[in-house]
């Protein structure tokens, strides 16, 4: 696989860097946003040199910025705000621009090295081309989302899926600590980066929740991305049922899709509906029926990480780490 980061990648949710969320889109509203021109990036923000265009993913333009002095590289964030015409149209600009700060609190708060890291540039609302956006940046990060394993056929190993799974594992129980959930664990939100002490790098913190916080998802609708969303959050009464064992389901089912090599529930693209149906309805087979070359004790703790209730997953992530300590 090709480390191509200056290709432009006109499909949202592209697998290179990808920060794709997914807020519900209203009709003839945000299905599509005005992406800022490099140099009218740089001219906004003064920066010496032109930011390069990467990806775009949800309402974000992403790009990468080189820095003059010699320091690391960053990736400038810059979250479309569209204007309002409609009480509707005014709610969904306040959640993007919540989601954004959402975000950059999240990242402020959490200081485990399998998060993204904030950069230089603060969080300011800008106007670029006529447009507002929100424009913050990030530490730009090398490597490749894991969906490129998928994509190019790869088996991944039992090492790289148990310092995967103990990597995230690690993450999720700091969040929750900080009182945080993720809500969006999937393979291309997790990077392989080039730093051995970083092995995998979880991205997007977008949608993240803020337990006994003020309620963050307006409307009813589930957060999350849905081959990869907990069965609980499917359900009417979601918000009532979100603790870390969300996201344990997603770091679960994100194991066993790069360990499967396809989503049990998902394995094409087609009718969502079909897709829910199987998540509240259908166990997926055993992973150990899948790959039996992986050790048996393994991928029991992942079937039990995506057990359809709640309860009957691990009621903490020290269990779970102990549990894979001793195979």
């Amino acid at each position: 696989m090709s480390n191509n980061w200056n290709r432009r990648l006109e499909n949202r949710g592209g697998p290179i860097y990808t920060h794709s969320n997914q807020l519900p889109k209203p009709k003839n509203f945000l299905m599509s946003f005005p992406i800022p021109d490099e140099k009218a990036l740089q001219k906004c923000l003064n920066f010496e040199n032109q930011p390069t265009y990467i990806a775009t993913g949800g309402f974000k333009a992403v790009y990468q910025l080189k820095f003059s002095d010699g320091s690391a590289d960053e990736a400038i964030k810059a979250v479309f705000i569209p204007q309002a015409s409609s009480d509707e149209e005014s709610l969904q600009r306040d959640q993007l621009v919540a989601r954004a700060k959402r975000e950059i609190k999240a990242l402020n708060a959490c200081t485990h090295p399998n998060i993204v890291k904030l950069g230089r540039v603060d969080a300011e609302m800008r106007e670029i081309d006529g447009s507002d956006y929100l424009v913050y940046s990030e530490e730009f990060l090398p490597g490749y989302a894991l969906d490129q394993w998928l994509n190019a056929g790869t088996q991944v190993g039992f090492d790289e899926l148990l310092v995967l799974f103990e990597s995230i594992l690690s993450l999720i129980k700091d969040l929750a600590n900080l009182g945080y959930l993720h809500r969006d664990i999937k393979p291309n939100n997790i990077m392989e980066s080039n730093d051995p002490n970083r092995r995998f790098v979880v991205l997007d913190m977008g949608i993240a929740y803020k337990m006994e916080g003020t309620q963050l998802t307006q409307g009813g609708n589930p957060p999350g991305t849905l081959r990869y969303m907990a069965p609980e959050l499917l359900k009417p009464d979601y918000k009532d049922n979100m603790d870390f064992r969300c996201d344990l389901y997603s770091a679960g089912m994100t194991v066993y899709v790069l360990a499967a090599g396809a989503h049990p529930f998902a394995p094409s693209p087609q009718d969502p509906y079909a897709t829910v149906y199987r998540i509240i309805n259908t166990q997926p087979a055993a992973l150990y029926s899948v790959r039996p070359d992986l050790p048996k004790a393994f991928c029991q703790i992942i079937d039990r990480c995506i057990r359809k209730r709640p309860a009957l997953r691990y009621n903490t992530i020290d269990l779970v780490q102990t549990q894979l300590g001793n195979i």
